[in-house]
């Protein structure tokens, strides 16, 4: 080996070997890292919170149009979901003899239903605990 090599590979070693030696023996602040974890959580407290008050918002004013599709749609959503629930898992198993078939829905589908059952759900069920319901309740 020349004595160039020798000396950029003696130069690396001792410089990678140092960084290395420095990110072993680093240790986090534990204090530190605890207020980073709180300021994190918070952020996206923060964000989701943000996110549920736009969908209320949306939902509310669904709620208050005069046009029946704006806000009959989750409603439909809804009864569509139980309805395929109630053929797919309940009378199919008693009456697949008679013809009843059972209905493929796309796992895309399921997730929108979902979707917007959980939310919707999950918004309702906020309000009427914080007294924000219809009627108080």
């Amino acid at each position: 080996m020349s004595f160039l090599a020798t000396l950029a590979k003696g130069g690396a070693e001792v410089l990678f070997g140092g960084i290395s030696g420095i990110i072993k023996n680093f240790k986090a602040d534990p204090l530190e890292l605890a207020k980073l974890e709180a300021a994190v959580e918070q952020a996206k407290q923060q964000y989701e919170a943000s996110v549920v008050t736009a969908v209320n918002a949306t939902m509310q004013a669904e709620a208050h149009s005069e046009h029946w599709a704006q806000w009959l749609w989750r409603p439909v959503v809804g009864f569509t979901f139980s309805v395929v629930v109630l053929n797919n898992y309940v009378l199919f198993a008693y009456l697949a003899k008679y013809g009843v078939v059972q209905i493929i829905v796309p796992d895309a589908m399921w997730a929108a239903f979902l979707a917007v059952l959980g939310v919707a759900a999950y918004v309702r069920g906020r309000d009427k605990a914080n007294g924000n319901g219809s009627n108080g309740k």
